[in-house]
């Protein structure tokens, strides 16, 4: 600034946290690779649904009371959002639909089961009769 002629920089109060992974990842980069794929499988696609569907590419509130508010309650859409695909739903009526064609073709390959074993089974059966 104008009174100051300096720049300061400060450190966060997790630094040595931050310095111990940077040092972990530079020297086995076979575990940096795997980690990149973990944080594409898990972080990046939450990043991205927040962003684009939650309006979370800007956030038009004043005070960070305020932007905390705007970003749990984005969070908790989606996490609302994540939660509904697992519920089950149990249908109020239990019957299947089947077409014509499908229960035909069903049956015929029931039949056609059902008369190659009991074929098997009468051989099995006349053959065990002739040894007696």
């Amino acid at each position: 600034g104008k009174s100051t002629k300096f720049k300061k920089i400060d450190d966060s109060i997790h630094k040595e946290h931050y310095d111990r992974m940077h040092q972990k990842l530079t020297q086995n980069p076979h575990y940096a690779k795997k980690m990149v794929r973990v944080r594409s499988k898990t972080v990046e696609p939450v990043i991205g649904t927040l962003v684009n569907f939650t309006n979370m590419k800007r956030v038009n509130t004043r005070g960070i009371q305020n932007a905390n508010k705007h970003v749990l309650m984005a969070s908790l859409t989606y996490n609302l959002k994540k939660y509904l695909r697992f519920v089950v739903k149990k249908p109020s009526i239990l019957s299947q639909v089947l077409s014509f064609k499908q229960g035909m073709n069903t049956a015929l390959i029931k039949t056609f089961f059902l008369d190659f074993k009991n074929s098997i089974v009468n051989t099995q059966h006349s053959t065990i009769l002739n040894y007696y």
